[in-house]
């Protein structure tokens, strides 16, 4: 039996194609299963075109926290700990929440659980994991989302687009991670190694002495009040997307942090190279500040991807004192580094939780000879 919806209230205030537009949504969404207090809410919250497409991502829950623990072989407290470390939300008692590609996750998991490898570790592999699938997500959802929304769109044209735009992409899309993931693995393990101590110990090596660059956007903050949120993002994304540029082998791009970028590799000489690169293509750039940069060396240890240690701090620390354009390193980097470039002296300096004052140096490339090969 049709539902009058103008009756329930939820046509209100549209135009006449709209209302045709929503009026076809709701009909569908409600013999679809959707209830009516889901249907007022996502109306209220300005989201009805997009119930389509979630359906269509979330599939069909089918299972309790029991039920789904048990199809997947694991202990249920350990399924409710990494539905949480992948950013499901916590069940609320036996509530039906989870389908079946939840399940074929878990018991995924199960086997390397099975296989020796550590709970606790692999549960930190999920966070991780996790988070770092935020930004890829927020950057397809803006490339699908802008490029199939028309203009004068009703909810009902774009929620059926979204959904069949979800249904026929995410197959093809879903590949894709684990490719990247097999590369990035692929070029770790080429790069570790494990001798007669790492056999021994059982472990693999610990801190690596290693240097560390940082390097920062100028007046990056203070930009915020000029331009608008999505040319900053841009500038971030255009810094990232340099700082990946040069990094070239043996130097490696660790992480972007906002107008940041942060490198690292085990010789002081290719960072720094790789670094005044860095903030000459930048100064190049006519759309972007100014760029500064500090490196320091020393033992760190790379800890999931990222590294931590006395360098990354002091190299952080240095990058706020160096100036725009240029590239600061301390004295133990300029030793290393040595004859492959032009120095000037930057003086000592104090900073903040490091006992003694350290000497710095700028750097630049040799006028004559022009950038040394890492």
């Amino acid at each position: 039996m049709a539902i009058d919806w103008d009756a329930e209230g939820m046509l209100d205030g549209l135009s006449p194609r709209e209302r045709e537009g929503r009026a076809e949504l709701l009909d569908r969404l409600d013999s679809d299963g959707v209830s009516r207090d889901d249907l007022r809410r996502a109306i209220d919250e300005d989201r009805l075109a997009l119930l389509p497409v979630e359906r269509a991502l979330v599939g069909s829950p089918r299972y309790t926290p029991a039920e789904a623990a048990r199809r997947a072989e694991v202990e249920e407290p350990f399924l409710l700990e990494l539905a949480n470390a992948l950013g499901l939300p916590t069940p609320v008692g036996e509530e039906v929440m989870f389908g079946e590609d939840d399940v074929e996750a878990a018991r995924t998991v199960g086997r390397f659980l099975k296989a020796g490898l550590p709970e606790e570790e692999l549960l930190e592999i999920a966070r991780i994991l996790s988070d770092a699938m935020v930004p890829v997500s927020e950057g397809i959802r803006r490339l699908v989302g802008e490029s199939l929304l028309h203009a004068g769109d009703t909810e009902h044209e774009v929620g059926v687009r979204y959904e069949h735009a979800a249904l026929e992409l995410m197959p093809l899309l879903s590949p894709l991670p684990a490719y990247v993931l097999n590369i990035r693995l692929r070029e770790l393990v080429r790069r570790d190694v494990v001798g007669v101590e790492e056999r021994a110990s059982g472990h693999l090596p610990g801190t690596e002495r290693v240097t560390v660059a940082f390097a920062d956007l100028v007046g990056f903050t203070s930009l915020g009040e000029r331009v608008s949120g999505e040319e900053l993002a841009r500038m971030a994304a255009r810094l990232t997307k340099l700082g990946q540029q040069v990094a070239v082998p043996p130097v490696r791009f660790v992480k972007s942090i906002g107008d940041a970028v942060m490198l690292i590799a085990p010789r002081s000489s290719p960072l720094v190279n790789a670094t005044l690169e860095l903030v000459d293509a930048v100064e190049a750039d006519p759309e972007l500040p100014s760029l500064r940069a500090g490196l320091a060396s020393g033992h760190a240890i790379n800890r999931w991807g990222d590294w931590y240690g006395a360098p990354v701090n002091i190299a952080s620390r240095v990058t706020e004192r160096a100036r725009p354009g240029s590239v600061l390193v301390t004295k133990e980097v300029r030793e290393e580094a040595a004859d492959d470039f032009s120095w000037s002296r930057a003086g000592s300096h104090n900073f903040k939780n490091v006992s003694s004052r350290i000497s710095l140096h700028r750097a630049r490339h040799h006028r004559s000879t022009g950038a040394p090969t890492p």
